[in-house]
């Protein structure tokens, strides 16, 4: 008895083993599944050799050419006041914006002109008693040689000083009288209205802030990286770099054509930038009827750059980190390659470094392993190229 409690479990196990081996041998076969080689699908581009000139961004704002504080040369009573002097008004070189009281300055013409008479007449006088001093001293002088002082050269001296005097004292009084006449120096508009009809102004005192309209400036930032793509060189952009300026007016994208006037003197300390400043002539539209590029308009701006040859164009998404993208060999195994980036704008790079004829993966790749095969979209635009 003591044996068959441990012979009992032995033959159980036994049994169940035997059992499974039959099972096993009943059970059908499956036939092997046939082992298959996924490939990565990708798009591709077709390198191509081509030209491209890029067109430089930036932005900037619209500001005057001049601009003045428009002050008095003479003091006295505003009894005059032109409709175009108020704020926004525009008017022309020469017109008249302000007159003063003239009395005071019509007084001192006719005081002045009152010494200008005496001062004639003492030179006169003094001229004829210089003739009888020098008749008489050669009367008594036995042939002595007269002295400055007998022939009283001084005191016609004098007498010539002070009329000269007096003449610049009536120029200066008829200036004055000039004066009282306000003009704008230049074609343009009040930006700021500062006095008004029946104040005293003194010497000195601000009247209005003037800004032109004949020309308008726009200083343009760019970056040292941006600055070497565009050619400076006057003889190789017929004297004048043409820039293309833009802005929204009244709701509608308006365009306008400006030209580099010059650069400005020393890099911005704080943003390392160097400005070009784009000039537009009549920015109001006076002679051209065009819109307005009204001061303080903030524009966008393109600058032709300098034209690049030989140069593969390549969407952006295909430019690896690195300055790398991804090619494909005769055998479609992937092939990363070291590309130098000429430019960058809008979704496109545009590249040198590889040959014509060569396909470039434009299609995400989560892992980029060299010597993968992968298998090319039969939609991929760059089959078409």
């Amino acid at each position: 008895m003591r044996h068959l409690k441990w012979i009992l479990p032995i033959l159980v196990l036994l049994g169940s083993v035997f059992a499974f081996s039959v099972l096993s041998k009943m059970r059908p076969e499956t036939p092997a599944a046939e082992r298959t080689e996924n490939h990565p699908s990708v798009d591709v581009l077709i390198a191509r050799l081509s030209s491209y000139q890029p067109k430089i961004r930036t932005q900037g704002v619209v500001r005057p050419k001049s601009s003045i504080e428009l002050v008095p040369e003479v003091a006295g009573k505003i009894v005059w006041v032109s409709p175009s002097f108020s704020n926004g008004g525009a008017y022309k070189k020469g017109d008249t914006l302000i007159r003063i009281d003239t009395r005071n300055y019509q007084f001192a013409i006719e005081a002045a002109q009152a010494n200008v008479a005496n001062a004639e007449a003492a030179l006169a006088k003094e001229v004829a008693e210089g003739e009888i001093a020098a008749q008489d001293w050669n009367d008594i002088s036995g042939g002595r040689a007269a002295s400055d002082l007998a022939l009283r050269k001084p005191q016609l001296a004098g007498a010539k000083a002070a009329l000269a005097s007096a003449k610049a004292a009536l120029s200066k009084a008829e200036l004055d009288l000039e004066r009282t006449n306000i003009t704008a120096p230049f074609a343009g508009r009040v930006d700021v209205k500062r006095t008004g009809l029946g104040q005293y102004v003194s010497l000195g005192k601000v009247l209005a802030d003037l800004y032109s309209t004949d020309a308008a400036e726009i200083h343009l930032p760019l970056t040292d990286t941006q600055m070497g793509k565009i050619n400076l060189d006057p003889s190789a952009t017929d004297g004048k770099l043409q820039v293309q300026l833009f802005a929204n007016v009244g709701g509608v994208r308006r365009s306008w054509q400006g030209q580099l006037a010059r650069t400005s003197g020393a890099v911005d300390q704080e943003s390392r930038v160097l400005n070009l400043i784009v000039e537009v002539m009549d920015p109001y539209g006076v002679e051209n009827g065009g819109p307005p590029l009204l001061n303080g308009l903030f524009v966008e701006a393109e600058i032709p750059g300098i034209a690049f040859d030989n140069v593969i164009e390549i969407p952006r998404k295909a430019l690896r980190s690195g300055n790398r993208v991804v090619t494909l060999d005769t055998a479609n195994k992937i092939k990363t390659r070291d590309v130098e980036v000429v430019h960058t704008q809008q979704g496109l790079a545009f590249i040198r470094g590889v040959h014509s004829g060569t396909p470039i993966i434009t299609s995400a790749l989560e892992i980029v392993i060299e010597g993968t095969e992968v298998t090319i979209n039969s939609s991929s635009s760059g089959l078409s190229q």
